[in-house]
């Protein structure tokens, strides 16, 4: 029985109600809506139970309290300019793009941000701009593409090859897990992880959970683990070996839930580490005779640290 026929016996009207009830966002059950988000950029069509978009992280907790009492599945959406169907599914589609995307802080000294999780990157970047930073992931959909959704993917773009993927540039997370509970994850030496780890609660549990994890298969995560610039597939669990926990550098949990596709929790606000914008910008056009003759070149081509090729 699908999500759809247990509500339905249930009492589907109900449900649909206690979430208008809940939250002072928008709920919507009509099929146009459900339509709407039933696709993203790829070739999969799942027609979601209903249609959420919170205003605030309050509605958001109170749709997971109800989604978790009644069995109900949820899926995080932003832009929708996923190409593997990452965010469509057929329980509550939790859309932050319509009312969650406020930039929350800007501290120009330290060069961060905090943003909520709908924020589109290339409208942040229109803010950061006058003050000479930007977050440097140029993606193709930069222009309806949210934060939520590129922390998710752990998006990278075209100038990657300098610039990095969105796990460079998170520095900290309030993120909501699937029992309730919110945390707040940033950097922490030694003794704040030792802090951590010591909790009775499930805080503490996930902290020394992934401790474990790293240090137990340090050597198959590495030996496992493809050595490529752009590897956005999987858990970050190379993030997590001994050679990269303190006192080597910060332990950060947030490294865990970039690329995590919403696995593992939600992202409720994001702190972004911000760079200068450059002060001058060269384009250069080769011409080749044949793929091969430009596949050859490339190599030689990096060796000067183009932004892009």
């Amino acid at each position: 029985m699908t999500t759809s026929d247990r509500l339905v016996a249930g009492g589907l009207r109900y449900f649909q109600q206690a979430l208008a009830q809940r939250i002072d966002g928008e709920v919507h059950f009509d099929r146009f809506t459900r339509a709407m988000h039933a696709t993203d950029a790829s070739v999969y069509q799942l027609l979601p139970l209903g249609v959420v978009a919170p205003r605030n992280r309050e509605d958001v907790i109170r749709v997971l309290d109800l989604c978790r009492e009644h069995g109900v599945s949820i899926t995080a959406r932003g832009g929708g300019t996923s190409q593997a169907g990452q965010s469509i599914g057929n329980g509550i589609s939790l859309d932050f793009s319509r009312h969650m995307h406020r930039v929350l802080e800007l501290d120009l000294a330290a060069r961060t941000v905090w943003v909520e999780p709908g924020v589109v990157l290339e409208e942040l970047n229109a803010q950061l701009k006058p003050h000479g930073l930007q977050l440097p992931l140029d993606l193709s959909t930069a222009n309806r593409a949210t934060i939520g959704g590129m922390i998710a993917n752990n998006s990278a773009g075209t100038r990657s090859i300098i610039y990095g993927k969105t796990i460079d540039y998170v520095e900290a997370l309030t993120v909501l897990l699937a029992d309730g509970t919110v945390m707040d994850i940033g950097d922490l030496n030694a003794d704040e992880l030792a802090a951590k780890c010591a909790q009775p609660d499930r805080e503490g549990e996930i902290y020394r959970t992934v401790s474990q994890l790293g240090a137990e298969h340090a050597a198959e995560i590495d030996q496992r683990y493809p050595k490529i610039q752009r590897r956005v597939g999987g858990y970050n669990l190379d993030e997590f070996v001994p050679a990269h926990m303190p006192p080597e550098r910060p332990f950060n949990l947030a490294r865990m839930l970039v690329g995590s596709e919403g696995t593992l929790g939600l992202t409720l606000a994001a702190k972004l580490r911000l760079v200068p914008l450059p002060k001058h910008k060269v384009l250069c056009a080769v011409h080749f005779a044949d793929l091969l003759d430009a596949m050859t070149a490339t190599p030689i081509i990096l060796e000067h640290n183009p932004s892009a090729v």
